[in-house]
């Protein structure tokens, strides 16, 4: 990873230098510094992502895949770390591990950039081939997956479950060991979530 890049990661919590000794917390360490990063502590936010970016850019490699794309594993890190900084108030550590959690975002933001990407290259054969029907009308598949993309893992989990693979309520609940008034309420909000990022995808084409 180049020493100029990862500056630039650095730059998005502070410009300070970091403790080379704050990645080797232990997990006692670790939730404190959470703890403390969503109440504010630019500290401790730091230390987190000293502790998490070496194996955070390893994983967004992997997810470039065959391509070794660089540039796009840069740029998976980058919005990972300015996303997780925004949203650390919502990790909840009996959902997950902060690394799995951090992983997640990578894979959501992945999944998003490739169906923006197949969106684009999609307008850009249309416009090519003199079809403009496709350029103004985009495939709204790819539009659904990008707007799943961009949801919380529990809502695209429970969304994907009742509507791709047609579970209903109940079974859903037991296979969660939920509720089915704890599903209904999730599908509701998750419902509410996915219609807000559909019509933010739509805006901005």
């Amino acid at each position: 990873m180049p020493v100029g890049a990862r500056n630039d990661y650095r730059d998005v919590t502070d410009n300070s230098m970091l403790d080379p000794s704050s990645g080797l917390m232990d997990l006692d360490s670790e939730m404190f510094a959470i703890n403390a990063a969503q109440n504010g502590s630019e500290q401790a936010w730091r230390q987190l992502f000293e502790r998490h970016f070496e194996a955070v850019y390893r994983f967004c490699v992997a997810l470039a895949g065959a391509r070794h794309d660089q540039d796009l594993a840069e740029e998976l890190t980058q919005q990972v770390f300015v996303i997780a900084a925004r949203r650390i108030n919502r990790f909840d550590p009996s959902r997950a591990t902060f690394r799995a959690w951090l992983f997640g975002i990578a894979r959501n933001r992945h999944m998003a950039i490739r169906a923006s990407e197949q969106r684009r290259r999609r307008h850009e054969e249309s416009s090519a081939n003199g079809g403009s029907e496709a350029v103004t009308r985009p495939d709204p598949d790819l539009r659904v997956h990008e707007a799943l993309a961009r949801l919380p893992s529990h809502y695209r989990t429970v969304l994907e479950a009742k509507y791709l693979r047609g579970l209903s309520v109940k079974e859903i609940a037991a296979n969660g060991g939920a509720s089915i008034e704890a599903i209904e309420s999730l599908l509701r909000r998750a419902r509410a979530g996915f219609a807000r990022a559909y019509e933010e995808i739509r805006t901005f084409e």
